[in-house]
């Protein structure tokens, strides 16, 4: 059975501006890249074949570059975005942030295997958000603040629910960066502290 990780992906440049009063634009930049390949290796290891939703040409370089397939960014937000992603695959999927600094194969395993159970998965991200999001077939996207909730009211039957560091912590500020890095599988962000 084929598993997909959808990855919605803006324009590096224009990525993780709360993290400014840390990083400088090009730093920046380089991190959200950088996060970005994390996530996609630990999805392609994982056993996921990779799509990356976007509408920026050097994020569509990035992608052909990782083998994922490069599907059109509607440019309609977040939910569109996944709606998009998730219309190219054959079967099972998983929608993954490029921002989750800890995300390993591993986990994503561990995901597969849920998937493959036909059992869909969560993750709430710590703001109540929802960092990772699968299942099969067409869902209705909610994202924003609180999307962890209502995320759960759509989806059918019992979700799993992952919990652990690798998929609640994200990138998004200042404070997320210095935290990550001092966790297990954080030690490739210390060099963006200094």
């Amino acid at each position: 059975m084929s598993l997909t990780a959808v990855i919605p992906l803006k324009g590096f440049d224009v990525a993780k501006k709360r993290l400014a009063p840390a990083l400088e634009g090009r730093r920046r930049s380089t991190l959200a890249r950088a996060t970005a390949d994390h996530v996609a290796r630990a999805c392609a290891d994982g056993g996921f074949d990779v799509a990356v939703v976007t509408g920026d040409e050097v994020v569509a370089e990035w992608a052909a570059g990782h083998s994922a397939v490069v599907i059109a960014d509607p440019k309609q937000g977040l939910d569109a975005a996944c709606h998009a992603g998730i219309a190219a695959c054959d079967g099972p999927w998983i929608v993954v942030h490029g921002d989750l600094p800890l995300l390993d194969a591993a986990t994503m395993r561990r995901v597969g295997a849920t998937l493959a159970k036909e059992k869909p998965v969560i993750a709430p991200s710590r703001d109540g958000g929802t960092n990772l999001l699968g299942g099969s077939g067409r869902l209705r996207f909610s994202y924003g603040p609180g999307s962890f909730h209502r995320h759960l009211t759509v989806l059918s039957g019992r979700p799993e629910v992952f919990t652990g560091i690798e998929t609640i912590i994200e990138l998004d500020t200042p404070a997320d960066l210095s935290a990550a890095s001092n966790l297990p599988g954080g030690a490739w962000l210390v060099p963006f502290l200094s």
